[in-house]
């Protein structure tokens, strides 16, 4: 079954008389899901990003991967990596791994032997073959200095691969990107599985923060932007020759943080995190793009949120990080974890505060909260009009709406705009919001284009065809 979704304008073939909106995700109300730890553990400052939240249906089970700090202020203060699991995503564990102990006592914390600085991304084994050693990778950050020791613009930066058969004991593979310097290091944070890229040198693509130098050189290492790596295993990716798959636009944010990246159908959707750093306090929420070809992105409705910061004086007033498995598809729902930081959580990154030390991230509490919304509801057309699909190759007759309204009647039209048949929604439903269409005639497999009927009180938000 193949899924279309109707972001906007350029979803369609055309359009008359219907508007398109971006469908704002519902928080959970037992936000924060997960929170620091007490005063004397090892993340009792935060539960921050880099940080990825993945369920895998062999053990029915979510885990958590995230980047904490303890709260008291000492010198040889860093970030380390911690691991959680939930069997709902609303209540989670941080199970004691025996991998690190602080203040003498047993943790949560991973600390791999070959001692890397924390994991930037985890994801689940994508290959049939896989041995049971390599269900789950993982993408670990490496630095060293080149010079003075404590000297960041003196650093060089890698990834290298990992594997793991239970994402807490991990194994190291291979240096998989880098050695470079800070400014032009690609700073993955999610990797994607596209075994149908025509290109085997794209069938694993590598998303995360790259930074461009500001035009007046000011503010090292520079502006984020969003970056593509690419190769045709996980071991091994390089820069793409067009970097830059996703920059800032002006009016609208001024960096793009972490972003993660899914494909739906053929479209390759991206959740980010849009920035206003030079603002005090700082804001960020996060915002959706689309691609044809996950090489260059455009902004869906780029004014609109698809998940908002909350209200004054809540937990993630300030700033919104999205984890960098992006969403999880958990039963009828699409599950959006996020980190989320207070008004207090301000003077960072470190270029934007009075010195680098005083930034936020060492002061400020981070926590992991949940927003959900309907399958594959992410936008949506309305009003009194009809829109039309691009082609769509139908093999079985079988088209269904994911909609809201009673009456949506559907127009199937060959390449020569030819009625071919009329339809209406049946009672029939998948996934709780696909609603299936009743053709009066069977519909011989091809190429057609849908032309579907919309009012006031209808909404339309995507398509599955076989």
């Amino acid at each position: 079954m193949k899924t279309l979704l109707l972001f906007d304008e350029h979803s369609v073939a055309a359009a008359s008389g219907v508007m398109f909106h971006l469908n704002t995700a519902t928080k959970h109300p037992a936000n924060p899901v997960l929170l620091p730890g007490e005063p004397h553990h090892w993340d009792s400052l935060c539960v921050s990003w880099p940080g990825t939240v993945l369920y895998s249906p062999r053990d029915r089970k979510l885990r958590c991967w995230y980047t904490g700090m303890d709260v008291v202020q000492t010198k040889d203060r860093t970030w380390h990596t911690g691991y959680a699991e939930s069997d709902d995503g609303i209540e989670w564990r941080k199970p004691e791994l025996e991998q690190a102990e602080f203040l003498g006592r047993p943790t949560n914390q991973l600390e791999p032997a070959w001692k890397p600085y924390f994991l930037s991304t985890a994801f689940e084994n994508p290959l049939p073959d896989a041995p049971p050693s390599q269900q789950f990778g993982g993408y670990w950050t490496e630095t060293r200095f080149a010079g003075e020791a404590g000297n960041w613009g003196k650093s060089m930066w890698s990834k290298s691969l990992a594997w793991s058969p239970d994402g807490i004991n991990w194994t190291r593979a291979s240096t998989a990107y880098g050695e470079k310097p800070r400014a032009p290091f690609l700073d993955i944070s999610q990797l994607v599985h596209d075994p149908a890229d025509p290109d085997p040198s794209f069938r694993w693509k590598a998303y995360g923060q790259i930074f461009v130098p500001r035009p007046d050189g000011s503010g090292w290492p520079g502006i984020r932007n969003i970056g593509l790596a690419h190769g045709s295993d996980a071991g091994r990716v390089e820069d793409a020759a067009k970097l830059v798959v996703l920059a800032p636009m002006a009016g609208v944010d001024e960096e793009v943080h972490f972003a993660a990246v899914q494909k739906i159908g053929d479209q390759y959707v991206m959740l980010f995190e849009s920035d206003r750093f030079s603002k005090n306090p700082i804001h960020g929420d996060l915002r959706l793009a689309v691609s044809n070809d996950g090489k260059d992105f455009r902004r869906v409705h780029p004014q609109s949120t698809l998940v908002q910061t909350g209200p004054k004086g809540h937990w993630d007033e300030n700033l919104l990080v999205t984890n960098t498995a992006g969403w999880l598809e958990f039963g009828d729902e699409i599950w959006i974890f996020y980190f989320g930081c207070p008004n207090i959580y301000n003077s960072w990154p470190a270029q934007y505060a009075v010195a680098p030390e005083r930034r936020g991230s060492w002061f400020a509490p981070v926590y992991l909260g949940l927003a959900t919304l309907p399958r594959d509801r992410f936008a949506y057309a309305t009003g009194s009009g009809t829109l039309t699909t691009h082609s769509i190759q139908i093999e079985t007759g079988e088209l269904w709406l994911n909609a809201d309204g009673a009456d949506l009647p559907v127009t199937l039209l060959d390449d020569s705009e030819r009625t071919v048949a009329q339809g209406a929604l049946s009672g029939e439903r998948r996934h709780g919001v696909y609603r299936k269409v009743n053709w009066p005639n069977r519909i011989p497999p091809g190429s057609y284009r849908a032309r579907v009927g919309l009012t006031n009180e209808t909404r339309l938000f995507s398509l599955q065809y076989q």
